[in-house]
């Protein structure tokens, strides 16, 4: 049957407007990452001494609060997930207690402070990256994060350490669909494994063959959370017609022959059709991927259900509203 998926907007105040809408634009890779991470290790309030009696929570939340401020500047916007956004899916960490959580799209790392500072109170007696040996019988818990941009990466990881998160959270750097690929190897991640919660917020056209690759390998499954970001704003009529698609559905999509061009682009629906839009299966998109994607085709796993709600919330920095979509993988029919 068709997934539901219903609108779980809190009561919530629009954040203050510090920029213009960014889309179509310069508004990332021109400096300004490489001048967070000066600004942030320049600043006495996170230094060692200041923070080294905080908690974890206090210490991560001074890191989010100097980046969010950073981004207020003028030409300084920063793609991150934001404060409304950002809080809820840290409620879901909470809720959902992952112990293994994937994020595609590390960008300057406010996301991934939010997310990965709830691991070691969840999970207080795991072994977490740095220390992984080769026993893949070991309780594992950890972030791991891929990055495209080095300099992306760079920033990210010195924002980690500020936070006191860096031997939670490990950077893989590349191109997301080639690296998906071959992640069981680099983690040393053999199946049954896979990841409890992935958070995509990366280029939006590889979405949906990303999530694909990660079906095929059998790194997310029953049980796994999706959470993708920006699905209103600037939108993926491509991804959410995938996870909101029956097995049914999915499977007849697949009959047709793989895309070799780009099909014209689905526009966003209205904002009040939103919650009910892409529930009639895969839309033309789903079987093409894009350059970036570097060669790599997938057909996914289409037996896998999942149940879908929308969390709403707004862009940071210009007061758009967006959402993210929540997938959480019921089971699966063969």
């Amino acid at each position: 049957m068709v997934t539901a998926t219903k609108s779980k907007a809190d009561a919530q105040t629009a954040p203050a407007k510090y920029h213009e809408p960014v889309q179509g634009t310069v508004f990332h890779g021109d400096g300004r990452e490489e001048a967070l991470l000066k600004h942030l290790e320049s600043l006495p309030s996170l230094s060692a001494e200041e923070t080294s009696n905080l908690s974890l929570q206090d210490r991560s939340q001074r890191v989010l609060d100097a980046i969010h401020e950073f981004g207020k500047g003028e030409n300084r916007y920063l793609m991150s997930v934001g404060d409304t956004k950002g809080r809820q899916v840290e409620a879901l960490v909470k809720e959902k207690k992952p112990k293994l959580i994937l994020e595609l799209g590390t960008y300057v790392g406010y996301s991934g402070i939010s997310f990965a500072r709830h691991l070691l109170e969840l999970h207080p007696n795991s072994i977490y990256p740095e220390k992984w040996s080769s026993n893949t019988e070991e309780d594992r818990a950890g972030y791991i994060s891929l990055e495209k941009s080095e300099v992306y990466a760079t920033t990210a990881r010195g924002g980690f350490k500020l936070a006191g998160l860096d031997k939670v959270i490990k950077v893989v750097v590349g191109s997301s669909t080639p690296n998906l690929k071959s992640l069981r190897e680099t983690l040393n991640m053999p199946r049954p494994l896979k990841f409890d919660m992935v958070f995509l917020d990366h280029l939006k056209p590889l979405y949906t063959i990303d999530i694909k690759v990660l079906e095929e390998e059998g790194l997310v499954g029953p049980g796994t959370v999706l959470v993708a970001d920006n699905v209103v704003k600037p939108g993926n009529p491509a991804y959410l017609s995938w996870v909101r698609a029956t097995p049914e559905q999915k499977r007849h999509s697949l009959q047709a022959p793989r895309l070799t061009a780009q099909p014209p682009v689905t526009p966003n629906p209205p904002t009040e059709e939103w919650e009910t839009a892409f529930h009639n299966g895969p839309i033309d998109e789903t079987r093409w991927a894009p350059d970036e994607a570097e060669g790599i085709t997938a057909e996914g796993d289409p037996g896998l259900i999942y149940t879908s709600e929308m969390l709403d919330g707004w862009d940071p920095y210009t007061g758009e509203k967006d959402a993210c979509e929540v997938s959480v993988c019921t089971g699966r029919q063969d």
